[in-house]
């Protein structure tokens, strides 16, 4: 489903960004795609009255909402052929309403709504190699030409394809519909084109090297930014407000051309591929960071014992601390490459946070700063940490990777200082360990760890009778037969008894005596 908010915010104007703006739903379509596949791409018109969808099914699905009248059936469908590829891009013409067009990487499809019969045709021509007799390239984008009946669309060649844009004489009488055909290739560039988007009199082009160019009507060069050193860029975004005429305090650069005008362009958006947000103030070209986020996907969360904080970690190497009251950014880490984040945990005092990496490593930081809070990191695994765990006195640290061992780590006084030392690991399980749980021993308040595998095993550690490279196993107990289980935590401690609460993969949950171990 979707949503269509509205709120008091435009683009950002300004030159900082420390909080993030929500919006209002004023409308929502549930079921847009029945059978589940979701939304792959979509576009709104410029006077915001009309929205386009293109389905992420198999055979993709386009259609056209009247989203003002409250509706939940779109105005018009069409089905793509599957030999389209997956079209994943689209957008309206901002001068005519009736028009969108779309690509995947190997065909662009112009579309043309009749709204008063509610039906959605389409055109689509193949390009070869021989339409041009030279290499088109995958596309990445298509837009309307801002001036001329033409659709333009950008390649990862850096070249421009023009189609042409056919319509029927209104005094033919048989039926007849829009159509494109290809008009010429332009060779704009060396490198790879992956954004393309027009405002006010330019055609602006992002691409792989970061550089973000301006060219007129033509396809003429007028400007362009390529010295900020920028990832691939993503996404651009111009402001609502258009540009200020030039005063005698302005600072704007000249464009390329031989007359060397100034060149006046809005305030703008950028998004680039490696997740981080820019905002290019035009007058003075000065680029801000506004943020950036995770790039790859999200492995790892963990919430702050008793502040209202969260830990994110994701397979990049970042982690992200947010205020999740006030929807606020603190602060965050990039470790260094090949170092993917893949569990975190808040020790109970919430001054410590574990952090378990794709390839082994184990880090303890300091939770209001993410320093690492010992010297070096742990390396005693060669596999992904998959689980990190305190005890409730934080004196122990446990963790299990995908290779089914547990690892301790303790805290130890040395030269007057509390350090954190490595104890020992045990291959413990035949299977992957599905959860790793500190307790308390009621009669001695000492800590004691339990580990769940998927080999059916619940098993409890010794930590007293451990020591170094040794870890003592206190009881092993199967929990299932047939099924296999997935989770385990600590029941809430409503008796004086403890219980600890055990799903399997057959939807059951059972109860268990933590000290006999029984169902």
């Amino acid at each position: 489903y979707f949503m269509f908010l509205e709120g008091p915010g435009i683009p950002w104007q300004g030159p900082s960004l420390s909080t993030l703006c929500f919006r209002i739903p004023v409308h929502t379509i549930f079921d847009s795609c029945p059978e589940g596949n979701g939304i792959r791409s979509i576009a709104i018109t410029r006077d915001a009255k009309f929205l386009a969808t293109i389905s992420d099914a198999e055979i993709q699905k386009v259609c056209i909402w009247k989203w003002t009248l409250a509706v939940e059936t779109p105005a018009c469908t069409l089905d793509l052929p599957k030999d389209y590829g997956v079209q994943n891009y689209l957008t309206f013409n901002p001068a005519n309403n009736k028009e969108l067009v779309s690509n995947s990487m190997t065909l662009v499809v112009y579309y043309f709504w009749f709204e008063e019969k509610d039906i959605l045709v389409h055109s689509a021509p193949v390009l070869t190699e021989k339409t041009f007799n030279k290499l088109v390239g995958k596309f990445s984008q298509s837009v309307f030409h801002l001036k001329l009946s033409q659709i333009l669309s950008a390649t990862k060649e850096g070249k421009m394809v023009v189609w042409d844009i056919h319509y029927p004489p209104s005094s033919s009488s048989t039926p007849a519909f829009p159509f494109i055909k290809p008009c010429k290739l332009v060779h704009l560039q060396k490198e790879g084109i992956t954004v393309l988007t027009t405002v006010d009199s330019y055609i602006v082009t992002g691409d792989i090297k970061g550089s973000i160019k301006f060219y007129d009507h033509n396809l003429a060069i007028v400007n362009w930014y390529s010295n900020f050193k920028l990832g691939a860029i993503r996404t651009l975004s111009f402001s609502k407000t258009p540009a200020s005429s030039p005063t005698e305090k302005s600072n704007l650069p000249t464009d390329c051309t031989l007359s060397g005008d100034l060149f006046v362009i809005r305030n703008f958006l950028i998004g680039t591929f490696d997740a981080t947000v820019y905002h290019m103030t035009a007058d003075g070209t000065t680029l801000e960071k506004l943020f950036v986020e995770p790039r790859d996907a999200i492995y790892a969360i963990s919430c702050h014992p008793f502040q209202p904080l969260i830990a994110v970690g994701s397979v990049c190497g970042m982690i992200k601390v947010w205020n999740y009251e006030k929807k606020e950014y603190l602060f965050s880490r990039f470790f260094e490459k090949g170092l993917g984040v893949q569990s975190l945990a808040y020790n109970p005092e919430g001054a410590l946070l574990g952090a378990g990496f794709t390839e082994g490593t184990v880090y303890i930081l300091d939770a209001m700063s993410l320093a690492n809070e010992s010297p070096e990191p742990f390396r005693y695994s060669r596999t992904g940490i998959s689980h990190v765990s305190f005890s409730h006195d934080s004196n122990y640290m446990a963790t299990a990777d995908v290779s089914f061992t547990v690892a301790v780590y303790m805290m130890v006084v040395k030269n007057g200082q509390r350090v954190w030392e490595y104890m020992a690991r045990l291959r413990s399980h035949r299977n992957a360990i599905r959860s790793l749980l500190f307790g308390v021993h009621l009669d001695s308040n000492e800590p004691r760890l339990l580990s769940l595998g998927k080999d059916r095993f619940l098993i409890e550690y010794n930590l007293t009778k451990s020591y170094k490279d040794h870890l003592a196993v206190l009881d092993i107990h199967r929990t299932d037969q047939g099924s296999f289980p997935t989770c385990m935590i600590w029941y809430p401690p409503l008796t004086k008894e403890l219980f600890l609460l055990i799903c399997n993969s057959c939807y059951k949950v059972k109860l268990f005596n933590s000290n006999t171990k029984m169902c």
